[in-house]
């Protein structure tokens, strides 16, 4: 099961993190890796955060996942072409395409490093985003009507799930 928390930008921060590891019993201590991803250390749990526009979402699971919030907000030609391909694309769905990209690469744990947003491949239909040598199921939800949140796990299991936050 994974607990989704929904924060203003005014109320995140590294303490308000540590604050909701701790109400779910994590014993274990928030950490940031070298590539700047937020762990939970010496814990059976993982940790996922993403902030866009005015909300952070905050995700914490018995899997490995990855988390993204995105603000539906009008990109450049170019950025959309070289994530997508395509240039004809409206703001939401190009938003619903970025953010699960970007919760896939937080899924690998590693960032934008070695790999290029044109070279993740999507499938609506499974609920399936892939590159070369991971696979993994997502979910989405639209929230505020100008937002996208979107989940990532390597278990096909997150497609029963709804995103409901705490």
């Amino acid at each position: 099961m994974i607990k989704l928390f929904l924060l203003h930008k005014n109320v995140y921060s590294h303490q308000t993190v540590l604050c909701i590891v701790q109400s779910i019993n994590a014993r274990g201590m928030v950490i940031y890796n070298k590539k700047g991803q937020a762990v939970i250390k010496q814990a059976d749990l993982f940790l996922s955060i993403s902030h866009s526009g005015e909300w952070a979402v905050i995700g914490v699971g018995a899997e490995k996942i990855g988390i993204d919030i995105q603000h539906y907000k009008a990109k450049s030609r170019d950025f959309i072409e070289y994530v997508t391909g395509e240039t004809d694309i409206s703001v939401p769905l190009f938003s619903k395409i970025w953010s699960i990209k970007e919760s896939f690469v937080k899924w690998l744990g590693t960032g934008w490093i070695g790999i290029e947003p044109n070279e993740i491949y999507i499938d609506f239909n499974l609920q399936k985003v892939y590159s070369k040598t991971e696979t993994a199921y997502f979910i989405t939800s639209e929230i505020f009507e100008s937002y996208v949140v979107c989940i990532c796990s390597e278990l096909s299991s997150i497609l029963k799930e709804r995103i409901m936050f705490e």
